[in-house]
């Protein structure tokens, strides 16, 4: 299995702290190591708690040009 990608899991976070910019919500911790690193470094196992985060999609751009408008 491929190591989970953190900056698309719904759990982590992005800190304002320079020492510690990445953080995981779940597991409780910040620093400067990607979580699911730290997790498989400590655990010896894959990061359990990934889950995909949903990206909404924006609506789109309205063509004021468009018959059906006028």
């Amino acid at each position: 299995m491929t190591e989970p990608k953190c900056m698309k899991c719904k759990h982590y976070q992005v800190t304002f702290d320079p020492k510690a910019p990445r953080g995981c919500k779940i597991y409780g911790f910040r620093g400067p190591h990607m979580p699911s690193a730290v997790v498989k470094r400590e655990t010896g196992q894959e990061c359990q708690a990934y889950e995909p985060r949903i990206v909404k999609q924006g609506p789109k751009e309205l063509d004021l040009n468009s018959d059906d408008l006028w």
